[in-house]
């Protein structure tokens, strides 16, 4: 709860995202140059599959299971 004498407080949100994104591709960029385009793509699988799995547990059991 925020008090009226607070100054509002500043929404990091976009910047973290973005900060997300760069550390991403940086990381995707060494696998790639170190062991080339399969490790990438099973690791963004990878990425996808779990993202999938924690959203299907945070909305509970009302969807299907997660279909990657």
């Amino acid at each position: 709860m925020a008090y009226p004498s607070e100054p509002p407080r500043p929404d990091f949100f976009s910047a973290n995202l973005v900060l997300l994104f760069v550390v991403m591709f940086l990381v995707f960029l060494i696998l790639w140059i170190s062991y080339g385009l399969a490790p990438v793509v099973i690791a963004g699988v990878a990425i996808n599959h779990a993202i999938s799995v924690i959203e299907h547990r945070r909305n509970g059991a009302r969807e299907g299971p997660p279909r990657g």
